[in-house]
């Protein structure tokens, strides 16, 4: 696995241990030339979630989105398992997958993008609807 987590937030709130005590939601998500496959994900607020993102284009995209700046975040791989109160980012090279676990909780609508330079303007963008 080709994973460069950049710009992640360490810190020491870890994901509550009650996260797991409930049936997770998964959703794959992919990322290729220029798009996210889904690009409107729907999740319920309070219910433990696993983003699986996999690039499948042939260049590096990230997925980034304010709202899990703030919440306590778990990123699962082959050879990563990482705990940090929040991310910034995540950056995916070509082939590449990442589990990033969590459990929403603020209910709206979020933007979420990849912010590598023309990316999102090319139209690499969705929306996480918290209900």
């Amino acid at each position: 696995m080709r994973l460069a987590a950049a710009g992640l937030v360490i810190g020491a709130l870890l994901m509550p241990a009650s996260a797991g005590a409930q049936a997770q939601t998964a959703v794959r998500i992919e990322m290729s030339e220029f798009a996210f496959r889904p690009a409107a994900i729907t999740l319920t607020a309070g219910r433990p979630v696993r983003l699986v993102l996999v690039n499948e284009g042939q260049i590096a995209h990230q997925f980034e989105t304010a709202y899990l700046r703030a919440l306590p975040v778990r990123i699962v791989g082959d050879t990563l398992h990482a705990e940090m109160p929040g991310l910034e980012f995540i950056r995916l090279n070509p082939g590449g997958t990442a589990r990033l676990e969590f459990v929403p909780r603020r209910k709206g609508r979020f933007v979420f993008a990849c912010t590598i330079e023309g990316h999102q303007e090319a139209g690499m963008r969705g929306v996480l609807d918290v209900r």
